[in-house]
């Protein structure tokens, strides 16, 4: 019975109790024992005052109406259920409302608080949830280097096309700039950011920084609160393994100065050196996997003339480790490569039956080889090869069949997948059932729905790299009024309830009364890690 007598400790200590100090939405709460009572004022009209109480008898609580009526130091309190009519005397002490009534013979003196106004303060998931308008700092010059070209821009052609009107210009080289493209977000606090590098597909022969997905990908990831960086590299090669071995090593060179040169600007670009992720298409995904585990011991002999691994800008001296790679339809030509980055992640998107690049084992680019008559290039190969034998032997391999003459055979995802899951490592594959390679664009260089649906895969998948144990907000299911929040590298917290009220809280913990008549019941902490990255973990009830 105490429990309702304390609705009149919201009347102030003063000669007559002045009800207009109050305004509706205003809720009180007092304890009492192991019960909790909480009122929510509705209306004030006079001496008059219209409201609920709650009690914490069930995790969502039934309201219970009340009126209240002032009658100088004293006050009548109506109830509905159950139907009763009460008296008592209030006194305020200091910030606080001391209630004094009895119950038949039993004297008692109970308080009531007001509860304190909610907590406005929100975050998002910082990484996982657009939040930062964005910059670009383009064509930032990070290296030079002798090579046939650097930029062409994607057409809506086949590769047999692009590589025909482009032949003539394979006879020499010339020094090349080396340039990207850097989005970063605005007004984010982190003194540290997470670093990915994007690098553009194209068979290492055509492809542009500035293609429409790229631009995209990279906008989109830095109003996560990522330095996000799309690369243009040195691109082109005369048909025959040993020219493609070495446009695809030019492109790993290239591609791991461009991240020594970032690092080496680190603090200019507010960059964590330990939260680094690369992310490629096709033969950029191939770029991405061999910038996180190959090293100058798994050099194929046809390219040691190019040179160690960090030939370019030999002043920035930085060594970096890969967290994550973004593999969207890549390969390797060896899997033990896979084994000098241990620690190393990898999220793939890889079509099952891609024509292009073995979704498990085989040879690369096969249809891009398959060109009609108008396309053959295979008229032009002896203008280009310069091959000690050039006997008819070395004839019928351009031929029968051309691309054991122009290229080796390479492990796709799935068997970057397999490698992974069988040595206990970080994998996910997405493996769509389609007949193509490009999964994020159609036939003419659109962008389709599943750009997206990359997108948000590799975000989370890259914010379970960034927070392995991220903060997540749990139920108690033995206390369905306690939660919570499972992380030790929070730094500062802030709940919020809709539909209901915080009872008390901590920095991982929190009490919830929700009401039943209310139509939406959620609780919410959001705040701060460590690193100063934001976090919001939200539970519906139903």
């Amino acid at each position: 019975m105490a429990l309702w007598i304390l609705l009149l400790a919201l009347l102030p200590a003063c000669s007559r109790f002045d009800l207009s100090r109050y305004k509706e939405g205003d809720i009180f709460i007092s304890s009492h024992g192991e019960k909790t009572l909480v009122v929510v004022v509705d209306r004030i009209m006079g001496d008059t005052l219209a409201g609920r109480f709650y009690q914490n008898d069930s995790p969502i609580a039934a309201p219970h109406p009340f009126t209240l009526i002032a009658h100088g130091k004293s006050a009548k309190v109506s109830l509905s259920s159950p139907s009763k009519d009460l008296r008592m005397t209030l006194k305020n002490i200091q910030q606080e409302i001391q209630c004094h009534y009895r119950d038949g013979k039993i004297k008692e003196s109970m308080v009531l608080k007001p509860l304190p106004a909610p907590d406005l303060a929100s975050f998002r998931s910082q990484y996982i949830d657009p939040i930062f308008r964005t910059k670009v700092t383009k064509n930032v010059v990070y290296a030079r280097a002798q090579g046939y070209w650097v930029s062409y821009p994607d057409e809506d052609k086949s590769f047999g096309e692009i590589y025909i009107k482009r032949m003539s210009e394979l006879t020499s080289m010339k020094e090349q700039k080396l340039t990207m493209d850097i989005y970063e977000p605005i007004d984010d606090e982190s003194d540290s950011r997470p670093l990915i590098v994007m690098i553009h597909g194209g068979a290492f022969f055509n492809g542009d920084k500035q293609d429409e997905p790229y631009i995209e990908w990279c906008r989109h990831y830095a109003s996560l609160g990522y330095v996000a960086v799309s690369v243009n590299y040195r691109m082109g090669f005369l048909p025959h393994k040993d020219a493609i071995d070495k446009a695809g090593y030019r492109a790993v060179q290239d591609v791991n100065a461009a991240i020594r040169y970032l690092l080496h600007n680190a603090d200019k670009y507010r960059i964590d050196p330990d939260r680094l992720f690369t992310w490629g298409t096709s033969a950029g995904a191939i770029t991405a996997l061999n910038v996180a585990f190959m090293q100058d011991k798994n050099r194929p002999e046809s390219v040691t003339d190019e040179g160690l691994i960090t030939k370019h800008i030999p002043e920035c001296k930085e060594t970096f480790h890969v967290k994550a790679v973004a593999n969207m339809w890549g390969a390797v030509h060896d899997t033990t490569i896979l084994a000098n980055s241990p620690n190393t992640s990898i999220i793939s998107f890889h079509a099952k039956e891609d024509p292009i690049v073995p979704y498990s084992y085989g040879i690369p680019f096969k249809k891009m080889l398959d060109f009609s008559d108008k396309l053959d290039i295979t008229k032009f190969l002896p203008q280009f090869l310069k091959r000690e034998n050039k006997s008819k032997q070395t004839a019928s391999r351009l031929t029968d069949p051309l691309w054991d003459f122009v290229i080796s055979p390479m492990y796709g995802s799935a068997c970057i997948h397999d490698y992974f899951k069988k040595h206990g490592r970080h994998s996910k594959l997405f493996p769509p059932k389609v007949a193509t390679h490009s999964l994020h664009v159609d036939d003419h260089r659109n962008i389709i729905p599943y750009f997206y649906t990359i997108q948000d895969s590799v975000a989370r998948f890259f914010y379970s790299e960034l927070y392995p144990h991220p903060a997540i907000l749990r139920q108690d299911k033995k206390d369905l009024t306690s939660y919570t929040l499972d992380d030790h590298s929070v730094a500062e917290v802030h709940w919020f309830v809709e539909g209901g009220v915080l009872l008390e809280s901590s920095t991982d913990h929190a009490k919830v009364l929700f009401f039943s008549d209310k139509k939406r019941h959620t609780v919410r902490a959001s705040g701060k890690y460590k690193d100063g990255g934001e976090f919001s973990s939200t539970r519906v009830i139903p």
